[in-house]
């Protein structure tokens, strides 16, 4: 699991905080990490932050399950 608070930045190529990442992911309903890159550019460059992402990811999509 992460460590980020919502105002840390997660992807610093593209600036994008954890509460960016985790918008886009509600607003959008996102189910896949390429989803995610596709709608945010988040781990396209250096792909640093993919592992990042994904476990973001993985996050939302358990508490999206849980209620």
């Amino acid at each position: 699991m992460n460590d980020f608070e919502d105002n840390d930045i997660v992807c610093r190529h593209m600036q994008l905080t954890k509460a960016d990442i985790v918008k886009v992911i509600r607003d959008k309903k996102l189910t896949t990490f390429e989803q995610v890159q596709d709608e945010t550019d988040a781990a396209t460059i250096c792909g640093s932050c993919a592992a990042d992402v994904e476990a973001i990811l993985e996050e939302e999509l358990k508490n999206r399950e849980e209620g």
